[in-house]
């Protein structure tokens, strides 16, 4: 079976740490690459526009010009693959997503980085610091005993909320179970406030499954049987049903109109404008929702982890990485890049010079000025802390590694929404996905 094999993967990142920092000698030369150009691809998440403002600063450090190229996630995600499919040879680096990279590494799309780590004309170990990467992070970057990508991004979600209305409606603290979340929803919702707002469209690695399946999990539901010995689908269970009701009753009873089709764009400008008393959507999206120059929340929002069923909270989560694509014209010189990029230093200037909070490394985390910028506290929980105990409590394989996986997650996608616009009851919706998926499964021979 094309599955990761998650225990390797933690295995080679402790091994390729160790290899790393054993490595002596001479730091390599920075400018042995000058002249190169290379191009690069992912979509506008929160790292991007901050690395843009850097890249002249890495191009006369090295010489080496990069054309980065970015887009709305679903469209880049559709452009990286048909890219890498064909084998064009037009792009040396692409950012990958930690669903994705089952199949990216499966199809040999992408190069192995350990080989450059041990090698000290390309690799400066205290620039590399794989030891500083949240482990969950470099392991959801790493596919059966292979580092494909470096993690640029760790991303969960959170549940944030206006700490007035709560107030208001005499609401003392977040709420830690999904039906504490729906008895709070129904006392905050009114006509001209809707009570929360989540994502909608099943579009992309980026819709309705990632907020939905902490859902999922939370009552106790599974993708499949045994996973990875037995695939067989059981997203039509019991509690999986108690779990799409409950997502359908939050975004149909008390969310705004058009719910059903809300991107994570639309949550934030609902929440950042006050148009909603609740968002669950992503901690990244934090510095968004409060920017200073357009947030009406700013000193009126509280964190919180999203709340959990019967099975207890199970956060979202999902790592992006910087990888090297098969066909690079210079992978060397792409190496350099992957590894200046995603350096702690880098990561802080771009922390500094944006919105950006997303790291994967506890260095920066850790760092006075880090802190000092994104530790919101309004009286309603510290946002790092909340993120951090998300983080803590998220699996690094929140969705199953599965070459198939996104088909399967398309899949699911349209369940939601089908079940979100009455178009069909949330039973027939799963029972009517999992004969799907099954049939997605037997077709790629991963189930009989």
């Amino acid at each position: 079976m094309a599955i990761l094999r998650v225990l390797a993967a933690a295995c080679v990142a402790s091994a390729v740490a160790m290899l790393s920092t054993s490595v002596n000698g001479a730091q390599p030369d920075p400018r042995q690459f000058a002249g190169t150009q290379l191009n690069a691809l992912y979509a506008e998440i929160s790292f991007m526009p901050g690395l843009k403002k850097l890249l002249p600063e890495f191009e006369k450090e090295t010489g080496i010009r990069v054309n980065l190229e970015t887009m709305a996630e679903g469209a880049a995600l559709q452009k990286a693959k048909l890219e890498l499919a064909t084998g064009t040879g037009t792009y040396d680096i692409i950012g990958a997503q930690s669903g994705d990279l089952p199949l990216y590494a499966q199809n040999k799309w992408l190069m192995p980085l350990d080989p450059f780590f041990g090698d000290s004309s390309l690799s400066d170990p205290k620039q590399l610091g794989l030891n500083d990467f949240i482990g969950s992070t470099r392991t959801a970057m790493a596919y059966e005993g292979k580092q494909y990508c470096l993690p640029f991004f760790a991303a969960t979600q959170l549940l944030y909320y206006q700490i007035d209305k709560f107030k208001k409606a005499g609401i003392t603290g977040a709420p830690k179970t999904i039906d504490e979340l729906l008895k709070d929803a129904e006392a905050l919702h009114t006509a001209n406030l809707p009570a929360i707002g989540m994502r909608g469209s099943p579009a992309s690695a980026a819709g309705n499954v990632w907020p939905f399946t902490q859902f999922f999990y939370g009552e106790g539901a599974k993708y499949f049987a045994d996973f990875p010995k037995n695939l067989t689908p059981e997203v039509n269970s019991p509690q999986a049903v108690k779990a799409l009701q409950a997502y359908i009753t939050l975004k149909n009873k008390y969310g705004p109109k058009g719910g059903a089709n809300f991107t994570f764009d639309d949550v934030v400008t609902a929440m950042q404008q006050g148009n909603i008393v609740m968002a669950i959507d992503g901690a990244p999206l934090a510095g968004r929702i409060l920017d200073p120059a357009q947030s009406k929340v700013a000193g009126n929002l509280g964190f919180a982890v999203v709340p959990g069923g019967a099975a207890g909270p199970h956060p979202s989560f999902v790592a992006h990485g910087l990888c090297i694509a098969t066909g690079a014209r210079s992978p060397k010189a792409a190496y350099r890049f992957l590894e200046w990029a995603t350096s702690a230093e880098t990561m802080l200037k771009v922390a500094q010079n944006s919105t950006y909070l997303a790291t994967p490394r506890n260095s920066v985390w850790e760092n006075a000025a880090f802190s000092k910028k994104y530790n919101f506290d309004f009286g309603g929980g510290s946002f790092l802390a909340a993120y951090q105990k998300s983080l803590q409590l998220a699996s690094p394989i929140y969705y199953p590694p599965l070459t198939v996986w996104p088909a399967i997650s398309e899949r699911m996608g349209q369940a939601i929404q089908q079940a979100e616009i009455g178009s069909k009851p949330p039973k027939q919706a799963l029972d009517e996905a999992n004969v799907d998926i099954k049939r997605i499964l037997v077709d790629n021979g991963l189930l009989k």
